[in-house]
């Protein structure tokens, strides 16, 4: 949920505002939830970046929130939902387009662990990511790996590397291309299956094998 990252982004950033300076992220959802559901737009103004709050003044930030009664409650309940039961993450970019995943355990924040996990199969989501790091960097031995079982007959990382670099080349790559900008889109899991849209049309397929996912049809 894109509303917890960006809160919890500002709560780390020491967002000035009406709650105690230092508060963690559900203090910060809290207060905001509360904020926006008891009519305090002033207050909730101040839970929001700095850089809305160079466009927006308070008083067109109160318009528009009382222009839209529906649009606030949902947010609301979504919001109170999250201080309840989501896991919070946040999201922190790196070096170039990279970005490292925190989450908070115990109180206490902890780097994913994926992060040294460089080819993670735990998830359908990682192992996309595992894919597409992989063929960025043409390991081929990883995405051999990323093959399911039943798929892997005949193939072998000289021949992907024929394949992938040879005449299609252009074709794998805007592929991997299209896959990396649409790391984060939804992704539908049925039991050991798993589906997820990207691009004009396009669905990657994953399986699980065992504790592992692998990449069943990345088209």
């Amino acid at each position: 949920m894109r509303v917890i990252v960006v809160l919890v982004l500002l709560a780390a950033s020491g967002v000035t505002g009406c709650g105690p300076r230092g508060q963690g992220p559900e203090d910060t959802l809290r207060a905001f939830a509360e904020a926006l559901r008891e009519g305090r737009y002033e207050d909730a103004y101040a839970f929001l970046d700095e850089g809305y709050r160079r466009r927006v003044a308070p008083a067109e930030l109160r318009r528009h929130l009382e222009a839209h009664p529906e649009e606030v409650r949902r947010l609301v309940g979504l919001l109170s939902n999250a201080v309840e039961t989501e896991e919070i993450t946040a999201v922190v970019p790196v070096a170039g387009e990279e970005a490292l995943t925190l989450r908070r355990d115990d109180g206490d924040w902890r780097v994913e662990g994926a992060t040294i996990d460089f080819y993670d199969q735990s998830t359908p989501r990682n192992a996309v990511r595992a894919f597409v790091r992989a063929m960025q960097r043409r390991r081929y031995d990883v995405v051999l790996r990323l093959v399911p079982t039943a798929d892997r007959e005949g193939m072998s990382e000289e021949r992907m590397r024929e394949a992938f670099e040879g005449e299609a080349r252009e074709e794998v790559e805007r592929l991997v291309a299209t896959l990396r900008e649409s790391l984060d889109a939804p992704i539908e899991v049925v039991g050991d299956r798993a589906t997820m849209a990207y691009g004009e049309g396009s669905t990657v397929q994953l399986v699980r094998e065992g504790e592992l996912w692998k990449i069943e049809d990345p088209d």
